[in-house]
């Protein structure tokens, strides 16, 4: 077990907002970055082991926190982002055999953001509904399902648990705009789908906004060395994310973020996805979420949106959820169609 997510499982209390943690592009913070990134380009030339590039990484002669002592402030952290109270809700409601959609309405009536944002969900052109939306109850029962409303606004929910600003390199909204994106091509991918067992639309959905947390948890704890990693990513843009997030942090936001959903008891589709959506070759017992993941952060990749190594759609991905490459493609143009509601939809998240 990493020993960040040993951390992060060890960890017994809940989180309370840090207070303001912005660090403005200053030139010494920029130069701090910049000497990072160069550290680690020779690092990699001569060869240093991970562990060798961390502690070289210790750089600092401005006050900034050394990016190498990431694994030693999580052990040293005592509170982790709690689950939202709607969010416990909605998950309880999730596994209660005898939920309704009454159930539903009345908790997501409770946080008059939510209900707004799953109503311009279901008024978009994604849905293409022809009627007039005028209630909530109407957008769950008309258009959305309660399956996928329920998925939704656990989404929703859970986006709250994180104090990081809105825009900015390492922000919310560009985050939002990759989930959001994802989330409705995972979707719609699931829909085309012929695989079997086929990925539930709603799951779906939810494993697509939920995949790149552990980004969220490292820009939430650790706001300083989020902006490094934003920078190194930007001046490295040859390399994946995730070998460049190993390097610097010991751990990728897969392992970060698959521990903390585990430990809100989220899905175990939902985590097998947040874990394994780089991995082409995971074949566990959630394997279909995860590769429809992959397979949309890929198709994405190819209008400049997300972190995806690559644009190529696997041939044994494609064949094991039952696509073509052309049901992929005709997948992503319907998706890219709704591209103004999504983009409004992903500037409301962080509200």
């Amino acid at each position: 077990m990493n020993d960040v997510c040993r951390a992060i499982e060890a960890c017994p209390f809940q989180f309370s907002a840090p207070g303001p943690l912005d660090m403005p592009a200053t030139k010494d913070s920029g130069r701090y970055s910049h000497e990072v990134c160069l550290k680690m380009r020779a690092d990699r030339e001569q060869g240093r082991t991970p562990a060798e590039k961390r502690r070289a990484m210790n750089l600092s002669d401005n006050g900034h926190p050394a990016v190498g002592d990431m694994r030693q402030r999580i052990e040293a952290t005592t509170e982790l982002p709690a689950m939202p109270e709607a969010a416990q809700a909605l998950l309880k409601l999730s596994n209660d055999p005898q939920g309704n959609i009454q159930d539903l309405v009345d908790i997501i009536e409770q946080d008059p953001s939510i209900a707004a944002q799953i109503m311009r969900y279901a008024r978009s052109a994604f849905f293409a509904y022809s009627g007039e939306i005028t209630s909530l109850q109407q957008a769950v029962t008309a258009v959305l399902g309660y399956s996928l409303s329920l998925d939704i606004a656990i989404g929703l929910s859970l986006g709250k648990a994180f104090n990081i600003p809105n825009f900015g390199p390492m922000g919310l909204y560009p985050f939002w705009r990759h989930a959001v994106y994802s989330a409705a091509l995972c979707q719609r991918l699931s829909y085309a789908s012929a695989g079997a067992p086929r990925p539930q639309p709603g799951l779906a959905f939810l494993a697509g906004l939920l995949h790149n947390f552990g980004v969220l948890l490292v820009a939430h704890l650790f706001r300083k060395e989020a902006l490094q990693l934003a920078r190194c990513i930007e001046a490295d843009v040859s390399r994946p994310v995730v070998d460049i997030e190993r390097e610097m942090l010991g751990a990728d936001h897969q392992e970060v973020g698959a521990w903390l959903l585990r430990r809100w008891n989220l899905q175990e589709e939902i985590v097998a996805s947040v874990a394994q959506h780089h991995q082409p070759q995971y074949a566990g017992e959630h394997a279909g979420y995860a590769h429809m993941v992959l397979l949309a952060d890929r198709l994405l990749k190819r209008h400049g949106i997300g972190d995806a190594e690559s644009d190529q759609l696997p041939e044994e991905l494609l064949t094991g959820l039952g696509l073509s490459a052309e049901d992929a493609e005709a997948t992503l143009e319907a998706t890219l169609a709704a591209g103004a509601d999504l983009d409004l939809l992903a500037r409301q998240f962080p509200a």
